[in-house]
């Protein structure tokens, strides 16, 4: 089988073998791949689907603009308990 890698896959990968971590390209991707399968056969598939889907979702809503600043939006739910709490 041949398989092409972004760079930045490749890079990882190769700074894994060169870490002493796998001897050879085809060791650390097939460790990788079984890390990508063990997890993905531990969740089950309809709850990541809903993941995935409300990642998109996310990715979605960041690139028409839809955005928060999530500390100023904290700082807000705090006012409002403290607000709350007296």
């Amino acid at each position: 089988m041949d398989i092409s890698l972004s760079p930045d896959n490749e890079k990882f990968l190769q700074s894994q073998i060169a870490a002493g971590i796998y001897n050879t390209l085809s060791d650390a991707v097939n460790a990788n791949l079984s890390i990508i399968i063990s997890t993905e056969r531990a969740i089950p598939q309809d709850v990541l689907k809903r993941f995935k889907d409300d990642v998109q979702k996310g990715l979605d809503d960041v690139e028409a603009g839809r955005l928060s600043d999530g500390l100023a939006f904290m700082d807000e739910l705090i006012e409002e308990d403290n607000q709350n709490a007296s």
